[in-house]
């Protein structure tokens, strides 16, 4: 299959003889990883690890590279890591950094990285002899060629901690998470004393929140169009075409150069049309930029399942939940019926409505109570790690009613419940204004392919204790516990 041009990318410099580390990253990874690339991963590479031939320097001092998924990023970073950790002759690295938005990503090319070298620290020992220290925690050290070099990560957690480093190489993983310049502003002046420095950002195009790659994009595209100097900036972007339908297999081969290889099947990408929602397709599989407003929902999904409340169901249950300023608060309720369940709002405090700063607690323990006579629920639900919980709690307490205080591990089922029952059709809600609101201002905690996620309140773009609320009631109501809890009640 042809291979597919990158749909932006930028010029290398015309006036300069040029050469590249490319050749050699690609040799040492079929030399000592059996890894050959692809075609359009030697293109990125090659360019990438330009370097002027008179001088030696680096083209490049900040280069992206952005595919659609599984198209092999990991593999050019595996690479080059080994490389600059164990050859040689590299670029004039010793400080090499792995980022990403949090510790669990930055360690996937990490563990790749120390799997790849296993062999090669066994069969030359430690650094002291000239070999390689494989740590699964504090880094890995490299002593050959009587060269020190080390290999570590960081994530947004421990930004602060690497604003005393320099680094040579920081290669940052899936910039689309970064939803402000936090961590970059804290990366970037750690490259600024090194002779030769490079930051390599690999990511799939983000959404309206992924603020700081949609910054390194647009400062490719002024580059491309000649309105900007490149200044040390290079970025190769694979991508589907505008005007080309989500179903169209061009664009697929466009943002997807591994199917040229044969390496990635079409059939994946045709599974993932049928099952993404519109929104991850267009960012997963096409590469190309999505709104974000109901990224963690397909689009239509919320106002298709607008239903009129049952008459009665076989279990009823209360779901609490508070911002974290107390400027409001909502209670829900979830009704499951034997042909699925519908929700809706029960009771809502404001202080805005008040002309208050905050709700009094309280006022919360009232409302709860009120609400517990009105619809004699079977539970009530919130989160454990909640401020609401405790007045939530001391309601149930006195009308005797058990409670489902939702730990970490139930607030990520309770959030991916909400969302498979209002996909799959199984749960209607009341047609509320303030409810719609909150979907649309939602956001998960990460990626939803991955399952490791939840309704997040930093993430999101406004307040969403209404939404949250649903989902503590709607898991009790589906899943309740085998032996429920009663509160304690001091008198």
């Amino acid at each position: 299959m042809r291979l597919p041009a990158p749909r932006w990318q930028t010029p290398l410099p015309p006036d300069r003889s040029l050469g590249s580390w490319g050749p050699d990253v690609e040799a040492w990874a079929w030399a000592n990883l059996g890894l050959r690339f692809d075609r359009w991963q030697r293109r990125a590479v090659n360019r990438a690890l330009a370097y002027y031939l008179d001088t030696g320097e680096l083209v490049h001092r900040i280069y992206l590279i952005s595919i659609a998924r599984q198209g092999g990023k990991t593999a050019i970073v595996r690479a080059i890591l080994g490389w600059a950790l164990t050859a040689r002759a590299t670029a004039p690295w010793s400080t090499l950094l792995g980022l990403a938005n949090d510790r669990k990503q930055a360690r996937i090319p990490y563990e790749a990285v120390l799997a790849d070298l296993a062999p090669m620290a066994r069969r030359l020992g430690p650094p002291a002899r000239g070999g390689l220290a494989l740590t699964r925690y504090l880094g890995i050290r490299s002593g050959m060629y009587g060269r020190t070099r080390s290999y570590d990560v960081a994530s947004r957690d421990a930004r602060d901690a690497i604003r005393g480093t320099s680094n040579d190489l920081a290669v940052f993983d899936e910039v689309r998470t970064q939803r402000d310049r936090l961590t970059w502003d804290a990366l970037e002046p750690t490259i600024t004393a090194r002779p030769q420095p490079l930051i390599l950002l690999t990511s799939t195009a983000g959404d309206d929140r992924s603020i700081l790659l949609r910054e390194l994009w647009e400062r490719g595209l002024r580059v491309i169009d000649g309105v900007e100097s490149a200044a040390g900036f290079g970025m190769t972007w694979y991508a589907a075409a505008d005007g080309l339908a989500p179903d169209d297999p061009r664009g697929w081969r466009q943002a997807n150069p591994a199917l040229a290889e044969g390496r990635l099947p079409i059939a994946a990408i045709r599974n993932s049309y049928h099952a993404l929602a519109p929104a991850g397709f267009r960012s997963e599989r096409l590469n190309l930029w999505s709104e974000g407003g109901d990224e963690w929902l397909p689009p239509g999904a919320w106002v298709r399942q607008i239903g009129p409340q049952p008459a009665e169901g076989v279990r009823t249950v209360l779901g609490v939940e508070a911002v974290p300023s107390w400027r409001r608060a909502t209670v829900t309720v979830v009704l499951l019926t034997d042909a699925g369940a519908w929700a809706g709002v029960a009771g809502e405090l404001d202080a805005s409505r008040t002309s208050s700063a905050s709700i009094p607690p309280a006022d919360l323990t009232r409302l709860v109570s009120r609400l517990i006579a009105q619809w004699r629920p079977d539970y009530v639900a919130y989160s454990a790690a909640a401020a609401a919980g405790p007045y939530a709690e001391a309601a149930a307490g006195e009308a005797r009613v058990p409670v489902v205080a939702l730990g970490p591990r139930q607030i990520r089922a309770g959030s991916a419940m909400l969302r498979a029952e209002l996909v799959g059709g199984r749960l209607t809600h009341s047609d509320d204004p303030m409810l719609a609101m909150q979907i649309r201002a939602a956001r998960p905690s990460g990626a939803i392919e991955g399952g490791d996620w939840y309704l997040s309140i930093r993430e999101s773009t406004g307040e969403i204790d209404a939404v949250r609320a649903v989902a503590w009631a709607l898991f009790a109501a589906i899943a309740p516990p085998d032996v429920p809890t009663l509160p304690q009640v001091f008198v």
